[in-house]
């Protein structure tokens, strides 16, 4: 409604049936029209371009890397990126559309391909997962197989400790992780079929589970009763974890669905959002579950849209999915190449 401080550009009647009746005072036309020519232009500058019901859009400029992961601090709102090819963590501030990306790691810090990054439930450190891989710039054979975890305190912003994979001389690539309750990691291994841990206080990655069946395991989640994990493998689906007996038990697709393919999952109420890049359609996807922890459905939460070309990992936060939208390795096919920066673009989504 309008207030008393626009009495100078309308004036309000009631008509014989009761409704109010405003008309435009004796300057107030050519007063509403550069208004209107305002709000416009200031409506179209903020807007997402093409941004479909239900879904928003933001982007991060000048960028040439492959950005992996995306973490949102739940106190401060800041934003951290994860780059495989430049080997670094970003940071944007919450300055809005004009917010800086600034790196927030150093080049000292002697970092691989970076891949995920959480917080941990204090939020004071941010954990990322760092793999050697030939889309990273620098890379040499002498890096095959390492991987590690870093852990930088955010008060100081500095890198407090790395934690590398054994050298066995096999092939390995830390690509998601988790945190449980008590401050233990669990990361997936997309090169080796193996679930490693760096237990709450411990000073070294342990063997949790080793498993022939896994392929090539991608995205992980932990129920919310902390009694199982849900785990993405590429090439055969889901499959579900118990903690105490470490049982895997590869979860049935239901009829029509398909469950290979994805990348990044995450837990919600009633079910999980999986990241689907597998495809030719790239979609971001909603697994209700039964009691027992059985797919009983799946349906598409987001598909088709312009920018949905190279889905990477992403966080949920108050009920939508905040994902990168077009990670940029389809640019390093060749990973000697060198693509001009480019403006990636970060979709989020309802989880419900």
């Amino acid at each position: 409604m309008l207030g008393t401080e626009y009495n100078w550009l309308v004036t309000v009647d009631r008509q014989g049936n009761g409704l109010p009746r405003a008309s435009l005072g004796s300057s107030g036309l050519i007063t509403l029209a550069v208004a209107v020519f305002c709000f416009l232009c200031v409506s179209l500058r903020a807007a997402p371009a093409s941004s479909p019901p239900g879904e928003a859009a933001w982007g991060l400029a000048d960028m040439d890397g492959i950005i992996e992961g995306i973490a949102l601090h739940p106190v401060t709102s800041e934003a951290f990126f994860s780059d495989v090819h430049n080997r670094c963590i970003w940071t944007r501030g919450t300055s809005g559309g004009h917010a800086v990306m600034k790196k927030f790691s150093a080049d000292s810090d002697g970092l691989l391909g970076v891949f995920a990054l959480k917080f941990d439930h204090e939020g004071r450190t941010l954990w990322a997962s760092s793999s050697a891989l030939p889309e990273m710039n620098g890379y040499t054979t002498a890096d095959q197989g390492r991987a590690f975890l870093a852990a930088y305190d955010l008060p100081t912003r500095q890198l407090r400790r790395i934690y590398e994979l054994p050298a066995d001389g096999r092939k390995h690539l830390l690509g998601d992780f988790i945190l449980d309750r008590a401050g233990s990691i669990f990361a997936t291994d997309s090169l080796a079929p193996i679930i490693w841990r760096l237990a709450a206080g411990a000073d070294r990655l342990e063997k949790w589970l080793e498993f022939a069946d896994f392929k090539s395991l991608q995205g992980i989640a932990l129920s919310a009763d902390q009694r199982c994990f849900f785990v993405t493998d590429y090439a055969r689906g889901i499959w579900r974890i118990d903690l105490a007996t470490r049982a895997a038990v590869l979860l049935a697709a239901p009829a029509g669905a398909e469950l290979r393919g994805l990348d990044g999952l995450y837990v919600v109420p009633g079910g999980l959002v999986a990241v689907q890049n597998g495809t030719k359609t790239h979609r971001i996807l909603r697994i209700d579950l039964d009691e027992g922890g059985a797919p009983v459905r799946v349906r598409e939460l987001l598909s088709g849209h312009p920018a949905m070309t190279d889905l990477s990992l992403g966080q949920v936060v108050q009920g939508r999915l905040h994902f990168i939208a077009d990670s940029g390795w389809l640019l390093y096919a060749n990973p000697a190449a060198t693509p001009a920066p480019r403006r990636v673009t970060i979709l989020n989504t309802p989880t419900g």
